[in-house]
């Protein structure tokens, strides 16, 4: 007793302080949705770690601003489907939607023929958000391209679907077994004393040991390192890295695969090469691609989404975003088209026209019957001399045109 007598009123002040500060931070955590790491490490850090240190990092990365949207997200196990095949492992779920704006859905809501459903899935950084209420609906046995520009979002969401990521708030429902679901990120790096065959058999190993082994030269086969097989991969290029991160994900044979940026790295013969085999996938293994090569998507996916500023902007099938942009025509004509240009200008269903070249003009109607049947008239009455007149509407120009 004498001792503690002893101890300066300073420090059992100082003391009196820190543990109250302690509890003040305990009560926000409670009161605020947390990032970075889960709320019970928080908690952890702020008790554990000396005062203010741990209270300041909760503070400054782990708090999110605003009143606490709803309780932790977590995941729940719910029997497979019986149509899922081997039936050997549950279906995870995750289920509680964390903003009370919204109802629980409710059981067998989701949508039968859909392999992956979102119900106002969102991410927040800080004061970021990086979605916003997306509502994405992936069928089974589609290939789905999700585009958008830089810091769109794409990435974020792909996370999220794999698991890698947890959402702010929002319902996230995948109709597959974890193990089932393949994985290939934008830039795969592996330990570089290992050969590609050896990369491949782990994540057989891991993922799919019943498996022969006679797998691994299967897929590294088709995505084109056959005669690399037993080449140690720290000599590899960007483009091989790349591959051979597809043959990881592909070796288990997953119901799910979700592609990030699949073809950046590579030349054109190894992009051509990629999406054949993605386009062999169809109607087997569900596809979720991001990428930023719009003529990737229009070659080999069924649906696409257009996501930007982290909203989704469309979702459906191509021909669906085709047709709800502008058509446009790419005009060539022989020899000067200063006349033929402003006889155009001056037609109605015209409502832009932009001279690309000398002789070659892009043509946008609101009338398509009516500029296919004029167009090549007004060129022969001016005497120009017709060398093409084609379609100019691409995904390019409905992506433009949604995010612009």
């Amino acid at each position: 007793m004498n001792e503690l007598a002893e101890v300066p009123t300073a420090v059992w002040a100082l003391a009196g302080i820190g543990i109250v500060g302690i509890v003040a931070t305990l009560i926000d955590l409670a009161r605020h949705d947390v990032t970075q790491l889960p709320r019970t490490a928080w908690a952890l850090i702020i008790v554990l770690v000396s005062f203010p240190i741990g209270a300041i990092l909760y503070l400054t990365i782990g708090r999110v601003p605003g009143p606490r949207t709803g309780r932790d997200w977590r995941a729940t196990e719910e029997p497979a489907a019986p149509d899922h095949g081997d039936g050997a492992a549950p279906v995870l779920r995750d289920v509680e939607v964390l903003d009370p704006r919204h109802d629980a859905p409710t059981a067998g809501s989701a949508v039968t023929d859909a392999i992956v459903t979102t119900h106002d899935l969102g991410k927040r950084y800080g004061e970021l958000w990086a979605l916003r209420d997306v509502d994405l609906r992936v069928p089974r046995g589609a290939i789905y391209g999700l585009i958008g520009p830089n810091g769109a979002g794409k990435t974020t969401m792909l996370s999220i679907l794999a698991g890698l990521r947890r959402p702010t708030h929002g319902h996230l429902d995948v109709e597959v077994a974890r193990e089932r679901v393949g994985v290939v990120v934008d830039t795969p790096r592996f330990e570089p004393w290992l050969t590609a065959v050896e990369v491949v058999d782990l994540a057989r190993t891991l993922t799919a040991p019943d498996l022969p082994a006679a797998r691994n030269s299967e897929v590294l086969a088709e995505v084109g390192l056959e005669d690399a097989a037993d080449r140690r991969v720290g000599g590899f290029s960007r483009g091989m890295f790349q591959r051979l991160g597809l043959a990881a994900g592909l070796v288990s044979a997953p119901d799910l695969l979700i592609l990030d940026e699949p073809s950046s790295a590579l030349d054109p013969a190894g992009r051509r090469e990629v999406l054949d085999l993605i386009g062999r996938l169809s109607g087997t293994t569900t596809v979720i691609l991001s990428t930023h090569v719009l003529a990737d998507v229009q070659q080999v996916c069924d649906v696409v989404g257009v996501i930007d500023h982290g909203v989704l902007r469309f979702q459906g099938p191509i021909s669906e975003l085709l047709a709800r942009t502008s058509t446009a025509y790419l005009l060539h004509v022989r020899g000067e088209a200063g006349t033929l240009r402003r006889t155009l200008e001056d037609q109605p269903w015209v409502t832009e026209l932009t001279e690309l070249a000398p002789g070659r003009l892009r043509i946008v109607v609101s009338d398509a019957t009516e500029a296919e049947r004029a167009i090549p008239t007004l060129v022969a009455a001016e005497g120009a001399r017709l060398a093409a007149f084609t379609p100019a509407t691409d995904l390019e120009s409905a992506f433009l045109e949604l995010t612009s």
